[in-house]
């Protein structure tokens, strides 16, 4: 992507250009371009430096390439010799006074310094000093694989965050690259698409393997090329790629060598994961734990706080990229370049480093590292999935205390394998069972800390499962769930370790289980609900849990009208995220809102609540951002802005009576969207003039989201996807 064979970024461009040579921004401004190697940042930010009208428009001009340890006396003379004359005066002056001789040759004059690839808060502190701001329009430009360096810069900034390349930018930059204008080959061209497309948008990837090829059409004539040598380098691109150790490997290694110690591990764990998948961030950071990856950090910070942590470093590094996020912002999954997957991969064979998880996959049959041990006669599954399943097993009884996180969810069991209590040290189980009924001896995985479980038809906990003293994480997803308790008011201190229940059955007994379980911070519960001979709806006593944030109420025996709560349901304060589903509740209980003040996220679904009219409450709702309305009969909604003062994120799906969003809605100063999707035409002309008094007022910021052909289906995958 250099000189003339730049290809895409054209907005990233105009708009960079437009920060650089802006005429009313006169104040001395950094602007920062953060992605990871090979993106394409130093070629960016060559482009703009060369521009004609940045050219023209700066005095001065000077480009200075930082080194993982920089050297502030090097640098400082790098600007200078592009400002000033050096003399040998100059040459002997210490750090200190070359500081100061460069601020002297900057001021009064408006000069653009480009920084690339600058690695450390430290590098810019050292810097910072020298550049003065004239209020003339000067400008510094900094590349980083760093966010946080760029933050550091300039707190109140907006770093560009570098992009991949789209499928036809990629191929563009291929063909400008590889092919010659009068030998063009279709098939030829069938090819090379096809190993774009697994470069995933990567610049300095498709620029190496183009430069492979290109050598190669050098030695013969377009002619003599075979087709399968281009087919083989297809095959093994990324090898390829990696395997270039002057053009690849020295620039991505010295992101992983620049990694702290602590980082290390979770940065090569991701190589255990196939390519191009979207890795589900719960998941990722529960096998971190399971592995030992994650240390306390000195803080009262959990566990899986610090490996959230760890996770954002990484993000910020531009080793992971941030996929889907939830409604209150937070990462629900996240990927990994596949070179970058790659690199994982070498650098765990060089260093040994063996991933413990263990996954086996029926699509790809990946077998990480570990051996698992389950006899081959094993019962547990149909003779076809045992016979596949087991020849890429190998069977060592030796192996059964290395094994830490295992997932066969992709393997529908009968019955539990009881050979899996042979692996003592786990810690992290994933099963899918056609029928669900664990024995009493799973509490013998006395390590065991995260168990998801997945069955289409119910399934039985059993009771020594609330014995397991080190479990964390315990998720259902199934039908239906029955829970068999003990009787645990003689046991103190039950499970203080779970932060995770879900989905279970609402039931008398499943208090008793809430009551020593009070670090709870995620609860699942699914109906039916219990109803007094008043007609009220009884819900458990969740008042004790202090640390629950999310909760999820599923009710799944739908009620003839609205039901009425009584009045000694409680809820924690501490809880951000409410999720409720064919609860069937009336309108006049939205009361039970104003005991959650810090609730960020709401999410009322399929008649969570019945009737025609909504007039909310007065303070209701301080503190929420995430507003979903799913499938409800309402057909009036009375609010104001004061009602929902900070709300960012409205959605409505499929509530076809209702006939307007509240017109002062536009007036909520955070409102970022309003999307509507299956609701009527007049709903969706109420958010349209919305907009459209708002940008007569000169808000264009209000971005509004029509989905008239919304299906059932499709708010099932909206669903899927937002949780």
């Amino acid at each position: 992507m250099e000189g003339e064979d730049f290809v895409g970024f054209q907005v990233e461009v105009d708009n960079l250009l437009r920060q650089l040579a802006s005429f009313t921004k006169k104040k001395l401004e950094v602007i920062s371009i953060v992605g990871m190697p090979g993106v394409g940042k130093t070629t960016l930010a060559r482009k703009l430096f060369n521009d004609a009208y940045v050219v023209s428009y700066f005095y001065v001009r000077a480009w200075i390439t930082c080194s993982r340890v920089h050297h502030k006396r090097e640098l400082l003379l790098s600007i200078l010799r592009s400002v000033a004359e050096i003399t040998d005066e100059v040459c002997r002056m210490n750090d200190c006074m070359l500081a100061h001789e460069l601020y002297r040759a900057l001021k009064g004059r408006r000069y653009l310094i480009v920084i690339d690839n600058i690695w450390s808060t430290e590098a810019w502190d050292d810097f910072k000093s020298c550049f003065p701001d004239d209020n003339n329009g000067s400008r510094i430009m900094l590349t980083t694989r760093l966010k946080d360096v760029a933050l550091h810069a300039h707190p109140d900034g907006n770093p560009l965050c570098l992009r991949f390349l789209t499928e036809e930018e990629s191929f563009d930059l291929f063909r400008r690259k590889v092919l010659v204008t009068g030998n063009d080959s279709d098939n030829l061209s069938s090819i090379g698409q096809d190993i774009t497309r697994k470069c995933r948008g990567l610049p300095l990837a498709i620029v190496v393997i183009a430069g492979l090829l290109k050598n190669e059409f050098e030695v013969d004539s377009w002619r003599q090329v075979e087709m399968d040598w281009w087919l083989q380098v297809s095959g093994s691109i990324n090898s390829l790629v990696l395997g270039d150790e002057n053009h690849y490997m020295d620039t991505l290694s010295l992101s992983y060598n620049h990694l702290p110690q602590h980082l290390r591990p979770c940065f090569l764990s991701f190589g255990a994961f196939r390519e191009n998948s979207d890795i589900p961030v719960n998941k990722l950071i529960w096998s971190w734990i399971a592995e030992g990856f994650i240390v306390q950090d000195g803080t009262k910070k959990s566990l899986e706080r610090v490996a959230e942590n760890y996770l954002m470093d990484l993000v910020r590094r531009s080793l992971v990229v941030v996929g889907k996020k939830g409604c209150n912002g937070e990462i629900k999954t996240c990927s990994i370049h596949n070179l970058l997957r790659s690199l994982c991969l070498r650098i765990a064979k060089e260093e040994n480093f063996a991933v413990d998880i263990y996954k086996y996959d029926k699509h790809s049959r990946l077998c990480r590292n570990k051996r698992l041990i389950i006899p081959y006669e094993c019962s547990c599954y149909s003779s076809e999935i045992s016979q596949s399943f087991f020849m890429d097993v190998s069977i060592h009884q030796d192996s059964s205390k290395l094994i830490r996180a295992l997932d066969i969810s992709s393997i529908e069991l009968f019955v539990f394998p009881c050979e899996l209590l042979q692996l003592v040290q786990l810690r992290y189980l994933e099963l899918r069972f056609k029928a669900g009924y664990l024995p009493e001896s799973i509490s013998q995985l006395r390590e065991l800390q995260t168990l998801i479980m997945h069955s289409k038809k119910k399934m039985v906990v059993p009771k020594n499962m609330w014995k397991m003293k080190n479990l964390r994480h315990l998720r259902i997803k199934s039908g239906g769930v029955l829970v068999n308790f003990p009787n645990l008011e003689e046991e103190p201190n039950v499970l203080e370790n779970l932060q995770t229940i879900s989905l279970i059955t609402v039931s008398k007994p499943c208090q008793n289980i809430l009551a020593k379980t009070r670090n709870l911070k995620k609860l699942g519960l699914c109906g039916p609900l219990e109803i007094t001979q008043s007609g009220d709806m009884k819900c458990l006593d969740l008042g004790l849990l202090k640390h629950l944030e999310t909760l999820k109420l599923l009710y799944t025996i739908p009620l003839c009208k609205a039901g009425r709560l009584g009045d000694s349901i409680k809820f924690p304060e501490s809880l951000k995220s409410l999720l409720m589903s064919i609860t069937f509740l009336d309108w006049k209980e939205d009361w039970i809102f104003k005991m959650i003040p810090n609730l960020e996220v709401l999410k009322l679904k399929v008649h969570a609540f019945s009737g025609k009219d909504w007039e909310t409450r007065p303070e209701a709702f301080p503190r929420l951002k995430f507003l979903k309305l799913e499938e409800l009969d309402i057909m009036t909604w009375t609010a104001t802005r004061n009602h929902f003062p900070v709300l960012r994120h409205l959605q409505v799906y499929r509530c076809s009576n209702l006939m307007e969003i509240p017109e002062d809605f536009g007036n909520i100063i955070m409102l970022e969207v309003i999307e509507l999707g299956g609701c009527s035409d007049a709903a969706a002309n109420s958010a349209r003039h919305i907009q459209k008094e708002q940008e007569i007022c000169g808000n264009d910021c209000l971005k509004i989201v029509i989905k008239p052909g919304l299906t059932s289906s499709q708010t099932n995958q909206q669903n899927a996807r937002s949780g």
